[in-house]
């Protein structure tokens, strides 16, 4: 993932796309006329299986990477890659594969209810559309151009009005929007959507298409900040993310976190950084429709390359952060992420040592804590109240030198806020 996407990503980024994938539930030949997502896709047949062949194996033929060479291919989204599938009678067909979009972001989609929403589109705490006024005349409902983690899963006994064949859903969370209709950055100054898509399947082809998007209200979350990195979790729950977490103790000054704040809550100083960089989860419902919820004992990082192991509880946690760590929390009880020990990895003689070279890795325990615990220390505690930091050297040991955004500080923890100090990092790891 990226600090600031460059334009060609955000171009890439802007559609929404249904990905090559073989059909859910593949249970015979007749269903791969999908994989493209039409009969256009299909390629002329090597062999006509014989009417009583059955599928036995299928290989796909990969496409280049672009380059530099041909720059308007890193530009666009395309797909040459293709799919021969092996039939038991001996003859093979040959598809290629295809890149159709659900939606472009800023479309009109149907919601579910008989009406329409706008794709991407922002809202605040209240639910209401955070309108773009930087261009009068123009004023608008701002929206998404740059959908990032994704999940598609199967929910048992879904039921959703208009899907006439299999409900197939997928969550897709929206992390930034560039800019305003005027020009100005707007990255990180919105509170990040996130939407639950109802698709359904034709049994016949495999086919996806959108019949419901319905916008999930995160104000039981404090609303989302940058969510980029996603992740399926084994109990078919969406594991998201916030990147870059807010400095708590520059945040009077902090101009991006001021303006997210005023378009999530009307006020400036409403919104509480601590709140912020935590891990939420998505739940989709039967009816197609879904809620969320922050785990704030996970740690306060940048939660990136996320993956629970299959014993359901250890949770291994990259950090998209520079001089960061590898971190992994072992939650209480399985499927349930609020409550559980924190780590952080220590590579042989340092934290941010690279793993190579058959390196000793062992793992520093942070503390252990409940996601409510955590949330009610977030909106009690100062940064102040947890440490003491400064700029310059106080040539006094009892400080810690760390660096963050490149630059060194020193802190010192204050006694008894060991649990709120392992629970929200500061973006950096000592030296």
């Amino acid at each position: 993932m990226f600090d600031q996407p460059d334009a060609s990503r955000r171009k890439a980024l802007k559609i929404l796309a249904g990905a090559p994938m073989l059909p859910l539930g593949l249970a015979s030949a007749g269903l791969l006329v999908g994989c493209g997502g039409g009969d256009d896709a299909i390629a002329a047949p090597a062999e006509t299986p014989t009417p009583n062949a059955t599928f036995t194996t299928a290989e796909f033929t990969g496409m280049s990477a672009p380059t530099l060479a041909a720059p308007a291919t890193m530009a666009t989204t395309t797909v040459g890659s293709s799919m021969k599938v092996n039939f038991s009678d001996g003859s093979s067909r040959t598809f290629k594969l295809a890149y159709q979009p659900f939606f472009v972001t800023g479309d009109m989609v149907p919601d579910g209810k008989g009406g329409t929403i706008l794709a991407g589109g922002y809202y605040d705490i209240n639910n209401q559309p955070i309108v773009d006024t930087s261009v009068a005349g123009k004023e608008r409902q701002f929206y998404s151009d740059s959908p990032d983690g994704t999940s598609l899963l199967k929910i048992e006994g879904a039921k959703v009005a208009g899907v006439k064949g299999s409900p197939v859903f997928a969550v897709v969370q929206f992390e930034y929007t560039t800019r305003d209709q005027s020009g100005a950055d707007t990255y990180g100054r919105l509170p990040s959507p996130i939407a639950v898509l109802t698709l359904d399947q034709d049994p016949a082809t495999g086919k996806l298409t959108l019949v419901k998007y319905h916008n999930v209200d995160t104000s039981p979350a404090h609303g989302l900040w940058i969510t980029c990195g996603a992740s399926l979790s084994p109990w078919n729950t969406h594991l998201s993310s916030e990147e870059y977490e807010p400095d708590a103790f520059t945040i009077a000054s902090n101009s991006q976190f001021k303006a997210y704040s005023k378009s999530l809550y009307g006020s400036e100083t409403a919104a509480n950084p601590y709140l912020y960089g935590h891990l939420p989860e998505v739940t989709v419902n039967a009816d197609g429709t879904g809620s969320i919820r922050k785990h704030y004992c996970l740690g306060r990082i940048s939660h990136e390359l996320v993956q629970v192991m299959p014993d359901n509880r250890t949770v291994l946690m990259g950090d998209d952060a520079t001089n960061s760590g590898l971190f992994m929390f072992v939650a209480d009880k399985e499927q349930d992420l609020s409550a559980g020990t924190l780590y952080v990895a220590k590579v042989g003689s340092g934290f941010r040592s690279t793993v190579r070279g058959g390196r000793d890795l062992t793992w520093v325990k942070l503390g252990h804590a409940t996601s409510a615990e955590i949330e009610a220390l977030a909106k009690s505690t100062a940064p102040t109240d947890i440490m003491d930091m400064a700029t310059t050297d106080p040539l006094d040991a009892s400080y810690t030198k760390i660096f963050l955004g490149g630059k060194a500080n020193w802190v010192r923890l204050k006694p008894g806020m060991e649990k709120a100090a392992a629970s929200w990092k500061p973006t950096a790891m000592p030296t």
